[in-house]
């Protein structure tokens, strides 16, 4: 949904309408709210009572106790994201525009260097569990990953306007909660992917220009992954970029080409980008350009990475920088063994192609493969590799995706960074 010119608003009713569903736990059921934990799932809620059309909950225990409100989404196992405990304010104009205003501090604090692309709200981190908010220089993109939040999109377009110097015309909203809430996805998944719409006969910018670390790059804001970039990967590729003086980099589920362009801005020798999505590597090849890096079509490949990796290794090739952020393999508890087999499998295939003193930066997004789990996997595709390596630096997202104490499913990105010895 594109935010410009007249807006709608969509106001949240007072306590007390029928339209908000009071939602009554079970008995013992009642811990993790008293805990402040935000997601409420469905199967600790003994009844119902209202309707639930403004997607406005209140949660109430087996005795009647008021212990929070929150946004209903009456189609997921998260049946509410609980934004106030006990007797705090009710969710609605106020209190957004009380988060959005902490967050924005948070951002201006943290935030340095020649760099307009960055994570606004962090959902859950910045106790807006549901809204995230993406800023590309002066385009902003607000993603409501819930079909409770999705009622409140006036109210929230509002508050992100009251909040930041953001032109009105210049905000995408989309609204990816309802196919994500439907869907049998892991509930601590990143959101479904939700094409950005017109109101009204205005058109979503198709994309937007933003500097990082003064490299210059396009987020897809008509259709891209996420919000149109891989933001919470930044400071991997800070890193990347120290690390690439004379080296040849492989970058696996290259998506844009983010950790090339930062190689090749750290002095690397050359970058191939593999992945399975023409429109990704033809959004790589325009980043190159736009940051003065020759773009030879050698350097993108469009290939199933599984399969191109098994043509590398049979063919002994040697890489100095690898890096593999594959998308994530387990979007549900139900596939986190099909997902530890295909991380380590992609993982011993990879440290096959570094070199002798070479690097392997691994990732998962994946919320349902905790940090533990993923270090265990890596370490076991270590020794099915046939060669040694050591972990030299963790990294996850930058300071800009804040993780709640009170949610620490919130940290989905793992990243290892492994030299061979």
């Amino acid at each position: 949904m594109y935010y410009g010119g007249h807006r709608s608003r969509v106001e949240v009713p007072r306590r007390g309408r029928r339209s908000v569903i009071r939602l009554f736990l079970k008995p013992g059921r009642e811990l993790s709210v008293r805990r402040r934990h935000p997601w409420l799932f469905s199967g600790a809620v003994a009844r119902r009572d209202g309707d639930g059309s403004d997607g406005l909950a209140e949660i109430l225990g087996a005795s009647g106790e008021r212990l929070g409100a929150g946004a209903y989404s009456p189609h997921s196992q998260i049946l509410a994201r609980v934004w106030s405990f006990g007797s705090d304010a009710i969710p609605g104009p106020e209190l957004f525009a009380e988060r959005f205003a902490a967050a924005r501090r948070l951002r201006l604090e943290s935030l340095l260097g020649e760099t307009t692309g960055f994570r606004a709200i962090n959902s859950e981190g910045d106790l807006c569990p549901g809204v995230t908010l993406d800023f590309y220089g002066d385009h902003a993109v607000l993603d409501l990953a819930t079909e409770g939040v999705e009622r409140w999109e006036g109210a929230l377009s509002d508050a992100v306007l009251q909040t930041w110097p953001l032109d009105a015309n210049r905000l995408v909203v989309r609204r990816s909660g309802s196919e994500r809430d439907r869907a049998p996805r892991h509930e601590g998944a990143e959101p479904a992917r939700a094409d950005a719409k017109a109101r009204g006969s205005r058109e979503a910018p198709a994309r937007a220009a933003f500097l990082e670390s003064g490299l210059r790059f396009f987020a897809d804001l008509a259709s891209g992954q996420k919000t149109g970039f891989f933001l919470d990967q930044r400071d991997n590729r800070a890193r990347a970029r120290s690390l690439a003086k004379n080296r040849r980099i492989l970058n696996l589920f290259a998506y844009s080409g983010g950790f090339s362009i930062a190689g090749l801005a750290g002095g690397a020798t050359r970058a191939v980008d593999v992945d399975a999505s023409e429109g990704a590597l033809g959004l790589a090849r325009e980043h190159r350009a736009a940051n003065g890096f020759e773009a030879d079509e050698a350097d993108f490949i469009r290939a199933d990475v599984f399969e191109d990796l098994r043509r590398r290794v049979e063919a002994k090739e040697s890489w100095d920088l690898v890096v593999c952020d594959p998308p994530a393999f387990a979007k549900k508890r139900a596939d986190v063994d099909r997902a530890a087999r295909g991380y380590k499998d992609v993982n011993r295939l990879a440290m096959r192609l570094v070199a002798p003193g070479g690097i392997l930066l691994t990732c998962s997004c994946s919320g349902a493969i905790d940090a533990t789990l993923f270090q265990q996997i890596v370490f076991a595709a270590g020794l099915e590799s046939g060669s040694r390596f050591s972990l030299f630096a963790r990294q996850g997202a930058g300071s800009d995706h804040p993780v709640s104490l009170d949610c620490p499913e919130g940290e989905y990105l793992k990243g290892m960074w492994l030299s061979r010895q």
